[in-house]
């Protein structure tokens, strides 16, 4: 047998090519998917701890915004709360079952949030 065809070389050619193109399609298939986590992960704000929860005391509705008591009748499945005044909200969660997140961290006073700092820190500061 004598040396290969045209059509045998542009054939493995093919192949080459084709193998080639899989695996930058697979390398490029795997950074996708690495960047989408890592945005899924920076677009996710971190669960604070339940020391820093604790610090700030067990929340109450009427210190929440009504946007906020309105977002927690949405997360929460509960039906007509649009047109709800801030205290009908708050009665409406509280039928439900829904535990009140803490305080707003803008409600503090400069004093308050200077005390859950050093507190956080462990009191080693001040």
């Amino acid at each position: 047998m004598g040396s290969p065809s045209i059509a045998d070389l542009l054939e493995a050619t093919s192949r080459e090519l084709a193998g080639t193109d899989a695996r930058v399609y697979r390398r490029v298939g795997e950074h996708l998917q690495r960047t989408a986590q890592a945005i899924e992960e920076l677009s996710s704000p971190p669960e604070p701890s339940h020391r820093a929860l604790a610090l700030l005391g067990k929340g109450s509705f009427l210190q929440q915004s009504v946007a906020t008591l309105k977002g927690l009748c949405k997360q929460n499945g509960i039906p007509g709360y649009s047109k709800l005044k801030k205290a009908d909200l708050a009665k409406v969660l509280e039928q439900h079952g829904v535990e009140p997140p803490p305080r707003p961290l803008e409600s503090f006073s400069k004093k308050e949030l200077i005390g859950l700092v050093r507190q956080l820190l462990g009191g080693s500061f001040g």
